[in-house]
C-alpha cells in the first residue's frame, strides 16, 4: 500500500495529517510504498509494476504484474503446483512489443548488441532482430496457448491451477504449434519468443532444465535458431536448450 511520510522531503518539517502540500514550504507531499513482509523486488517496465518474491505465509514463489496490458499473479507452491490468475489481458499482437523489448534487454545484459525493426506480417515476421551481424525473424507466441483462457481473461478474469509438469507441457505445446506453422527451412533464421509475461515463473532455469529433461532442445528438434521463454522482466527470461543467440 502507499502511505504518506511524516516528514517533508523538501524542508524536513513535520507534516500534518492531511494529504495536501507541506504547510511550511508548500512542497507537494511525497508517498512511499510499503510492501508486506518478504524479500521483494519492485521493478518498473514503464508503465508496469512487477513485484516478485516468496510468500512468507505459504512459501509459494510468486510474481505479480500490474500494467495497462492486464494484471496477473503467478504462484508456484513448494509441492510444484502452479496457479495463474489473469485479469484484463489478452494474447496476440498487443503482447508482441513487450516480449521483443524484454528479449532485447536480456540479450543486451549478456553483452550482445541488438537492434529491433518491424517485420512484414504477410511473411510471418512479428519483428526482425539484428544481433551482431546476423538478422533473425522473431515469432511471438503466448503461453498457455489456450484460447478460452485468454477470452475469459480479456473480458473479466481467468484462473487455472496445474502441476508444474503440465505447465511444462504448455511450453512444449506452444513450440510444437509454431513448428507446424513455419517451414523447417525458415526456422534456422527464426527466434521463437514464448510470451510468458503472465506466467513468468515458467521463465526460470529450473523449468528450462525440466523441459530439456523431458523433450530435449527445441532448436535441435525443430531447427529454430533459438527458443526463449520471455517473462515480465529480463531476469525472468530463459533460453530452452542451445541455440543462437
Amino acid at each position: 500500500m502507499t502511505t504518506p511520510p511524516d516528514i517533508c522531503s523538501n524542508c524536513g518539517k513535520q507534516l500534518g495529517p492531511a494529504n495536501g502540500p507541506c504547510p511550511a514550504c508548500g512542497a507537494p507531499r511525497a508517498f512511499r510504498m510499503v510492501l508486506e513482509p518478504g524479500n521483494y523486488i519492485v521493478e518498473g517496465h514503464s508503465p508496469a509494476i512487477i513485484i516478485d518474491g516468496p510468500d512468507p505465509a505459504s512459501g509459494d514463489l510468486r510474481i505479480r504484474v500490474n500494467s495497462p496490458g492486464g494484471t496477473s499473479e503467478t504462484r508456484l507452491s513448494p509441492s510444484d503446483q502452479m496457479s495463474l490468475v489473469v485479469e484484463g489481458a489478452e494474447a496476440g499482437h498487443k503482447s508482441e512489443s513487450w516480449a521483443v523489448d524484454t528479449l532485447r534487454a536480456k540479450l543486451n545484459e549478456q553483452g550482445l548488441q541488438v537492434a529491433v525493426t518491424s517485420g512484414a506480417d504477410d511473411r510471418g515476421e512479428d519483428r526482425l532482430l539484428r544481433v551482431q551481424d546476423h538478422t533473425y525473424v522473431v515469432q511471438v507466441a503466448t503461453t498457455p496457448g489456450v484460447p478460452s483462457f485468454w477470452r475469459e481473461a480479456s473480458v473479466s478474469s481467468a484462473t487455472t491451477q496445474v502441476a508444474l509438469q503440465q505447465a511444462v507441457d504448455w511450453l512444449h505445446d506452444t513450440v510444437e504449434a509454431k513448428a507446424r506453422d513455419i517451414p523447417r527451412v525458415q526456422r534456422v533464421s527464426t527466434i521463437l519468443a514464448i510470451d510468458a509475461r503472465h506466467a513468468g515463473l515458467l521463465a526460470r532455469d529450473s523449468v528450462a532444465d525440466l523441459y530439456m529433461s523431458r523433450f530435449g532442445s527445441p532448436s535441435q528438434e525443430h531447427g529454430f535458431a533459438s527458443v526463449w521463454v520471455i517473462g515480465p522482466i529480463p531476469r525472468y527470461c530463459v533460453r530452452l536448450g542451445d541455440g543462437v543467440p
